[in-house]
């Protein structure tokens, strides 16, 4: 009898060893625990796991939060979102987006209050980190700036989002979307690449222009052209009046506004008209293009700026600048193919994005 009350104890114990293996090798990220995250800062970072309440917050969180959303993850964990962000895109992917939005930022006060289990910021916002990482917030840093901090970050927010596979088949998709127009721009020579000129305008003769560092000259030059703003060092905006683009006499002109009010496609026909600039080459051949936005929410939305569909606009510009090149890239198929794989839509809600598509698309 003792003998097979013994037997009979030690098959149990063995069966519960055995669950608790299996169901810890099925949901390593569901148990309590640790997971190390080394971020743009080249910090290493210990987050608690499970990780259930994530906030990305502080300034140019926006294009943090629309690469977040790419993780099936992020809809049941992220809260504390900027209003800027609830658009119908955004609102398709995750219905419940409303009730995760603030009025305003968060303070410091608030976020640590609020017990998130990791904050997301941009690297440049290390002073806002330091105060939070002081009342035992853990923090990661991200930037989404180029294409080597995509490939980087994207495995970070894998981890985050407790998904790495997914961080790593994204990192993929950017990194071979790159090439593929690389392939066939990166042997062209001077002569063969347009003179393009990228204006950010407000309204009017306002314009500026991108320097060496931005995103936007980075496109430009891997979709085949020449980014005439190149010459002008830094990542900020610089000015300049009509004097200089009629001197630079751009072969292509991309045009941004970031606004609904003028729109791009307003500030072109702006441009179009203006009596100092008839003469150059994009206005002669008609090679003037308002970059498309899906959003219509300041940058948001804007396929030129770091969010998530920059790899969008980098295709765009290739088509435009080099149509000869790429003749079998549909660019509609290509958004298509991104809502629906990047986000997870419908059919159905890909093409009514699509529909909403403004500037000069496709």
């Amino acid at each position: 009898m003792r003998k097979n009350l013994l037997a009979l104890t030690v098959a149990v114990l063995l069966l519960i060893l055995c669950l608790t293996a299996y169901y810890a090798w099925l949901s390593p990220n569901q148990n309590e625990g640790t997971i190390m995250v080394t971020d743009a800062l080249g910090r290493t970072v210990k987050i608690k796991t499970p990780i259930n309440r994530v906030i990305i917050t502080g300034k140019s969180a926006w294009p943090i939060i629309t690469v977040a959303y790419m993780f099936p993850n992020a809809k049941n964990v992220l809260y504390g979102l900027s209003p800027s962000i609830n658009v119908p895109l955004f609102q398709k992917i995750d219905p419940n987006i409303t009730s995760k939005i603030v009025s305003m930022e968060l303070s410091v006060e608030e976020i640590a209050k609020a017990k998130p289990d990791v904050v997301i910021l941009k690297s440049t916002m290390k002073d806002l980190g330091d105060q939070l990482e002081e009342l035992g917030v853990s923090v990661v840093y991200v930037d989404f700036e180029n294409l080597e901090s995509y490939l980087r970050d994207l495995k970070v927010l894998g981890k985050v989002f407790m998904n790495e596979t997914r961080g790593e088949e994204l990192a993929k998709y950017y990194n071979d979307t790159y090439n593929v127009i690389i392939s066939k721009t990166e042997k062209l020579a001077g002569t063969e690449r347009e003179k393009v000129l990228f204006l950010y305008s407000k309204g009017d003769i306002d314009f500026k222009v991108p320097g060496s560092g931005w995103l936007q000259t980075f496109m430009i030059e891997a979709a085949g052209g020449y980014p005439l703003s190149k010459q002008l060092s830094g990542t900020g905006w610089n000015p300049v009046g009509p004097e200089q683009i009629a001197s630079w006499n751009p072969d292509i002109i991309f045009l941004v506004t970031y606004s609904n009010s003028p729109t791009s496609s307003d500030v072109k026909e702006q441009l179009l008209k203006n009596a100092t600039l008839r003469s150059i080459s994009a206005i002669q051949n008609g090679r003037v293009y308002a970059v498309p936005d899906d959003c219509g929410v300041s940058a948001l939305g804007s396929w030129d700026c770091p969010g998530s569909r920059w790899i969008l606009g980098l295709q765009w510009m290739a088509k435009k600048i080099h149509p000869e090149l790429f003749s079998d890239l549909d660019i509609t198929e290509e958004a298509k193919r991104f809502y629906m794989e990047m986000y997870s839509l419908s059919e159905e809600a890909a093409n009514e994005i699509i529909s909403q598509i403004t500037g000069d698309f496709p």
